[in-house]
């Protein structure tokens, strides 16, 4: 049956703990040793910031999940995962200059977000009731296909951007190798140390369980605020375009990027339609962002670079959400409403979590010394609010009223 294979690989996992154990340890040991040959000239401050976001948003996960063990298991995995991502950069002879922390940011956050959604419906499917191993294979049943999906999509698109700028290489090859680590590190030893490690108790945790179907409820009883908050975004979004339309780039890369998205999403969920949703709202909020960037910082010049910083959390958002809107409606929530609902459910309070913990280290990075590490950090935080916004209020608003 569909998604039988997590339960499968949960079990070979339980029953081979040592052997799995002892060969992805060495194996961890023989990538990470690669970092020994890494040329780098990324300043001590640069590392100190990136480490103290990190902490940080584990802070943050602390608090939003109520669980100090997942905050530990956030925290450690973080950092495992940028050991072993600096140690395979190195075995492959690259090397990081002073811009490459840009690159590290984009893994950070890959690697934020991979784990907040595994975690929160791992706590989800536990506080409805199952056991802590069950809902292990549960949480890799339901989230396997949308971070392969975003973190393929963010390795494509930073390689598409670098064969039209190749000065964006560097940046392709830490995003690229970063994500590939990062799902391994996920689908391996995550799942290792939840079998071995039991998280607090969590059966009947309302916020857990519910999500965010009060949103759907209060929408469906308050049309008329729906429209107005619609109406009222749409106004600021003209006044926005009116204003600085002449600073929107022209960047032929990334409308290639734009086009691969839409083919690629349409592959993975066969339906034009919602695929086609999906990719003109990431486009909505990735020029929303750039607007309300170049209103803020006026002094600034944009550049191919900047605006992909903010790309790959902006389609992650849109891709989890959407993931389960398309698992719902090919299940037994075919309605519309049914669908979004499902979706709020399950995903709505992962996606706010990882946007707002995220906020916080991209507010950390905004004390850096480098004035480009200072603009992305402030671009990529326009593009959390925003795209937050889009997908948990304007894109289920639309699935609500206007499908039919």
């Amino acid at each position: 049956m569909y998604g039988n294979w997590a339960f499968s690989w949960v079990q070979i996992i339980a029953h081979n703990k040592v052997v799995f154990g002892v060969v992805w340890g060495g194996l961890s040991l023989l990538i990470a040793a690669g970092a020994m040959n890494l040329q780098q000239q990324v300043s001590a401050e640069s590392w100190g910031l990136l480490l103290l976001a990190i902490v940080l948003m584990g802070a943050a996960v602390a608090k939003f999940l109520d669980s100090m063990k997942t905050a530990l298991l956030q925290v450690g995995l973080s950092l495992y995962i940028l050991a072993i991502s600096l140690g395979a950069l190195g075995w492959l002879g690259k090397s990081l200059d002073a811009n490459s922390l840009l690159g590290l940011v984009v893994l950070v956050t890959i690697m934020t977000s991979n784990l907040i959604h595994i975690l929160s419906t791992l706590l989800r499917e536990m506080a409805r009731g199952l056991f802590q191993f069950d809902a292990v294979a549960e949480a890799l049943k339901l989230n396997n296909s949308p971070i392969f999906l975003s973190n393929f999509t963010s390795m494509l698109g930073f390689a598409f951007a670098a064969w039209y700028e190749p000065e964006l290489a560097g940046m392709a090859w830490i995003v690229g190798i970063g994500a590939l680590m990062s799902y391994l590190a996920t689908l391996t030893l995550l799942p290792m140390i939840l079998l071995s490690w039991l998280l607090e108790f969590r059966v009947g945790n309302s916020d857990d369980r519910y999500g965010y179907v009060s949103v759907v409820k209060w929408m469906k009883a308050s049309p008329n605020k729906v429209k107005a908050i619609t109406g009222l975004f749409a106004v600021l979004f003209a006044v926005l375009l009116w204003l600085q339309n002449e600073a929107l780039p022209s960047f032929n890369g990334l409308w290639g990027v734009v086009s691969l998205l839409l083919v690629l999403f349409t592959l993975f969920w066969k339906d034009v339609k919602l695929s086609l949703l999906n990719t003109l709202s990431n486009l909505l909020a990735l020029v929303c962002s750039i607007l309300v960037f170049v209103l803020l910082t006026p002094e600034s010049s944009l550049s191919l670079l900047l605006v992909m910083m903010p790309m790959g959390l902006i389609v992650d958002d849109g891709i989890h959400f959407f993931s389960r809107y398309v698992r719902a409606k090919q299940g037994l929530f075919s309605d519309p409403e049914s669908a979004v609902r499902y979706s709020m459910a399950s995903v709505g309070r992962p996606i706010w979590m990882t946007s707002w913990i995220m906020m916080l280290g991209m507010a950390v990075l905004l004390f850096s010394g480098q004035t480009l590490v200072q603009q992305a950090s402030l671009m990529t935080m326009a593009a959390l609010v925003i795209a937050t916004f889009i997908t948990l209020f304007l894109v289920p608003a639309y699935l609500l009223f206007r499908v039919r």
